[in-house]
């Protein structure tokens, strides 16, 4: 379904309709190379699909531009036809090869854009003929077994204004000798974002949004870590609780600065036990976390991947033998008390192994609601012990079972914002297991501070109605496709009001280049929330790059 909607500024007449990406960009340049683009994924512990519809990439040696599908200067290769693929299907080594034989003129690029259909497009060919055909061109399909019979749900990924596309920086050098094999990598367990939309007077249904910060990996010179453990202690979802699911295997490096480990590239443990950890960069030393529901986390130390030309070939194995898990039911779950603000973010559940120097390995992971600001799906945590082995290759795996530094159970948790460049991780908060662990555990976050060479910036603006359309709605301010934050704007339609927000920013003397935004409305009628939703854009850059104020264009909806 494709939503059309007039939307008039005070000043200026605008007239905003839903925009689509045209052609490509040529260069005169002769020289040229060869590129290729892939697309692979992270796990995600609940669901049964997630769908995005791809339409173009573009790519542009400066890494601060801002996106102009009329500057020439941008590089871009735009499908004959839009493609529709799975992301959940891609893990243990999937890669979904997506623009083949790109031509680009030979120099060094430092910004890729990729650009997806909107959820609320008209479909597209390539989602229609999936089966059954979606009913959106970005969807998540997952199934809820809290009740009985289970129930399947077809809901829509909503992209944050996707005509901007989704910005990952790197360095990327196109030569006339070797060609460039890019895989993109998204991660369902930290991208995806569950939020509520109401589907009627009291009922409710998870929506979701994306929470992009696309990693990327140079396959020709990429490394694979393969593993198995004991089937026979896994199941599908708990069964008496006598068995683990849910299962994460997930490869951690040390952070830049060394303050904690941060995971690379994850990967979900098949039903046979078997997983492969692939692509990630090579000749690098990594530790191996294995996490699920009901079993004790497990670790592995130092291990080193060689380049390999395929997930099957060249992996490091693991273990000659397998990997046999703890199982232990005995855990709890984990949510905010108070939001973040701004409201969109994450909090990472830490645990750090016994000993002196050893800093913290990121356990678990939850994103926050962008329109509450505390975690949509309360977290999972294990009140067990950590199970810790050196990897030595060709031999069999042996496990000590250690307690934390942070307590038998215990997690130190720490929270970002976004955008995630403009904020320091929070001071950590240490969480500790309910009494009984069947009582839900909520804490009170530690609020990011912003980094030192931003400043905190603010828009305004005037939200009204001239016929009472919608009742219910949000403001949405986004960058590169994450929501940044959100208002609820309920009130202004009912009575027209000014809103004010706070955003990262810059000033004339101190430039923050990547402050600029772009807001939409997400609106609806109560009566009915579902058939009457709309995302209304707002076609203008709110650009706080120079200055700490920015006053967006009154809205009228008629």
């Amino acid at each position: 379904m494709k939503f059309i909607v007039k939307l008039f500024t005070i000043g200026a007449l605008t007239i905003l309709l839903t925009g689509c990406l045209v052609g490509s960009t040529t260069s005169s340049n002769t020289s040229e190379g060869v590129v290729n683009v892939s697309i692979t994924d992270g796990p995600g512990d609940d669901y049964d699909h997630v769908w995005v519809t791809i339409k173009a990439i573009a790519f542009h040696a400066d890494p601060n531009i801002a996106w102009n599908i009329y500057n020439p200067a941008w590089h871009t290769t735009t499908l004959p036809a839009p493609v529709t693929i799975d992301l959940a299907n891609l893990s243990n080594g999937s890669i979904n090869q997506v623009f083949l034989g790109m031509n680009l003129p030979v120099g060094t690029y430092k910004q890729i854009r990729l650009f997806l259909a909107g959820f609320d497009d008209t479909l597209t060919s390539s989602a229609l003929a999936e089966t059954p055909p979606l009913k959106y061109n970005d969807q998540v399909d997952y199934t809820d077994t809290s009740v009985t019979p289970n129930v399947a749900h077809h809901v829509p990924l909503e992209i944050a204004y996707p005509i901007q596309g989704i910005q990952l920086n790197g360095t990327f050098t196109v030569t006339t000798t070797n060609s460039l094999d890019l895989a993109l990598d998204f991660d369902l367990e930290h991208d995806l974002v569950p939020f509520v939309h109401p589907t009627g007077a009291n009922t409710t249904e998870n929506y979701f949004t994306l929470k992009p910060n696309l990693r990327y990996f140079d396959l020709n010179q990429s490394g694979a870590i393969a593993g198995y453990v004991d089937p026979t202690h896994l199941c599908t979802t708990a069964v008496a609780n006598t068995c683990g699911y849910n299962l994460i295997a997930k490869a951690e490096i040390l952070s830049p600065d060394g303050s904690r480990h941060i995971g690379t590239r994850a990967t979900r443990i098949k039903s046979d036990g078997s997983f492969t950890l692939y692509p990630f960069p090579s000749n690098t030393k990594y530790d191996v976390l294995i996490r699920g529901r009901n079993i004790e986390t497990m670790l592995v130390k130092g291990v080193t991947a060689p380049v390999a030309s395929t997930p099957s070939s060249g992996a490091a194995v693991l273990s000659s033998a397998a990997i046999a898990l703890t199982i232990n039911s005995s855990e709890y779950f984990a949510n905010f008390n108070s939001p973040l603000t701004p409201t969109s973010g994450y909090a990472v559940f830490q645990q750090t192994l016994p000993g002196v120097n050893e800093v913290p390995y990121e356990i678990r992971w939850g994103n926050n609601n962008p329109y509450t600001g505390t975690l949509q799906t309360p977290v999972a945590l294990s009140s067990g012990q950590l199970h810790v082995a050196n990897y030595v290759d060709g031999n069999v795996l042996v496990f000590n079972s250690v307690t934390p530094q942070e307590g038998l159970g215990n997690f130190n948790v720490t929270n970002n914002r976004l955008p995630l460049d403009y904020y320091n991780l929070s001071i950590g908060v240490t969480i500790q297991p309910p009494n009984p662990l069947t009582i839900p555990l909520i804490f009170s976050p530690n609020q990011p501070a912003l980094s030192s060479s931003v400043t905190t910036g603010s828009i305004s603006g005037n939200i009204s109605q001239t016929a009472a359309l919608y009742d219910k709605g949000f403001l949405v301010i986004s960058r590169f496709a994450n929501i940044v934050d959100t208002l609820d704007i309920s009130s202004y339609l009912a009575t027209s009001g000014t809103y004010s927000i706070t955003l990262p920013a810059g000033t004339a003397s101190a430039p923050v280049t990547g402050a600029y935004y772009y807001g939409y409305l997400r609106v609806w009628n109560s009566a009915h929330p579902v058939a009457t939703m709309k995302v209304i854009p707002i076609n203008s850059m709110i650009d706080l790059r120079n200055n700490s104020f920015f006053s967006v264009p009154n809205i009228i909806l008629l």
